[in-house]
């Protein structure tokens, strides 16, 4: 085999799998450690995979859009959030995320609950739902991402205990959740650290992307749910600190 015939195998195993370490490719081509390095520089400079020791992962990052870039009819979100708003239940007290998936969660929840939200849309999406309480969180209103953040909205955050809190997701790795906002990345742990169960949804276009700063690691996740199934770098992540994995695709079928 040549080459360019291992890099072509090797970008589809990517893609599929999200890494390829420099041992899978010396043993599944039968090639040495020098060949298999060589493979690895030329694979680096593909788009979407970036060369990391010992290995190569995906890297598909995303530019970050605004609310109103992000808020086109999308009927897979749609889908995902009306499951998440199932898991409600009579007298949950939740955290709601801002983001377009959990406005449209809102849309659809009707049971009575508490939600603490800082998504001027989800509060919106609320009004004239008399069963259930809102809970507005205080702060500055960012108008680039519709979200109210700020030292004041993480304090405020601090003051409450909820059953659930669903976080948004912004890109999904092997390091977890990371967003393009360190205010929005501390806002998402102060709700993950005051609720009993942290849920995020996603859709695959979020697996392995990566944006700048940290937020919820997977110790922190206890349910995430999708559109389909993650690649298997994800897969063992999930198992690894044994997240519940909810996969809509699954559920359809």
């Amino acid at each position: 085999m040549t080459q360019d015939e291992r890099l072509i195998e090797l970008a589809t195993y990517i893609r599929n799998h999200g890494k390829v370490t420099l041992e899978f490719i010396c043993e599944h081509f039968n090639i040495s450690y020098d060949s298999a390095r060589r493979d690895l520089v030329k694979l680096g400079s593909q788009p979407g995979i970036l060369r990391i020791r010992g290995g190569a992962i995906l890297n598909e990052s995303k530019s970050y859009l605004s609310f109103s870039q992000r808020s086109e009819p999308d009927p897979g979100k749609q889908q995902l959030a009306e499951f998440g708003a199932s898991l409600i239940e009579k007298n949950d007290v939740v955290f709601l995320d801002a983001g377009t998936t959990n406005s449209l969660l809102a849309s659809f929840l009707d049971v009575e609950s508490s939600v603490i939200t800082n998504s001027l849309e989800c509060v919106t999406e609320l009004t004239n739902k008399t069963q259930i309480r809102k809970c507005v969180l205080g702060g500055g209103f960012d108008d680039y991402s519709h979200t109210i953040l700020g030292e004041m909205t993480i304090e405020h955050i601090r003051k409450y205990r909820a059953n659930r809190a669903f976080i948004g997701v912004s890109a999904l790795s092997d390091a977890g959740i990371t967003t393009n906002s360190e205010m929005d990345a501390r806002l998402k742990l102060a709700m993950a650290e005051q609720s009993t169960q942290v849920i995020c949804i996603s859709t695959s276009a979020k697996f392995n992307t990566q944006l700048m700063y940290q937020s919820c690691g997977w110790e922190q996740i206890d349910c995430l749910i999708v559109d389909k199934k993650p690649p298997q770098n994800l897969l063992e992540q999930i198992e690894q600190h044994d997240v519940e994995l909810i996969m809509l695709d699954e559920i359809a079928s």
